[in-house]
């Protein structure tokens, strides 16, 4: 991280304005931290590449994907797509720079297409891509989906144990039966969250008075 340490406090400084004005008016109701996301993200991202070994992989363009991929969440408008607009704020930010017009156009691709998950497992997409996406949804699940749930659903008026359960279920439960990864660290690091998941709703669940 030290070497892209002016791209952290670059986007780090834009996305200020949306945790402190948008974190507790978003949809969750919760001040969440998109900043420390673009962190963890981008140390899921090391903790992937770190155990692929592919010569291929252009680590340093996915770095700074990584880096920008949400800077987009900084816009104050409501009716922009953030990738669309973290691309837009990274190529700038590049070319102010002086970056190869290739490598610019690759990165901006990355941070476009991150959250177009029909790409995940199409044959032709590329692993840079996979790699980025597979980051992303490595936080804010297994342990941290858990307390996400839990923190996000303390918010309602008529909160309980209960509905608790039901929240859990239908979002980060839900979420990670659904999904498949793609590299084989990153299905490692998955099975790992999905088994911490299934155990903690079957003990919920009991808790709960489940008899089974």
């Amino acid at each position: 991280m030290r070497q892209h340490k002016a791209m952290f406090q670059y986007v780090e400084d834009i996305l200020t304005g949306y945790d402190r004005k948008n974190g507790e008016n978003s949809k969750n109701k919760i001040a969440y931290d998109r900043y420390q996301h673009t962190v963890r993200v981008y140390k899921w991202m090391i903790r992937i590449t770190n155990q692929l070994q592919d010569d291929n992989l252009d680590v340093e363009s996915l770095k700074i994907a990584t880096i920008f991929h949400d800077a987009g969440y900084g816009d104050p408008r409501r009716d922009v797509s953030h990738a669309g607009t973290g691309a837009a704020i990274c190529r700038d930010y590049l070319e102010r720079r002086q970056y190869p017009p290739a490598q610019i156009d690759f990165i901006c691709y990355l941070i476009e297409e991150h959250s177009n998950k029909k790409l995940f497992h199409e044959k032709n997409t590329p692993l840079e891509l996979v790699v980025l996406m597979e980051a992303d949804m490595l936080d804010d699940t297994g342990a941290m989906g858990i307390i996400l749930d839990s923190w996000i659903e303390s918010r309602e008026e008529n909160a309980t144990f209960e509905s608790m359960c039901r929240h859990f279920e239908k979002y980060t439960y839900r979420h990670m039966k659904q999904m498949e990864f793609v590299t084989a660290p990153g299905r490692r690091f998955w099975h790992e969250k999905r088994k911490l998941v299934y155990e903690f709703l079957r003990q919920y669940r009991r808790d709960l008075g489940d008899m089974k």
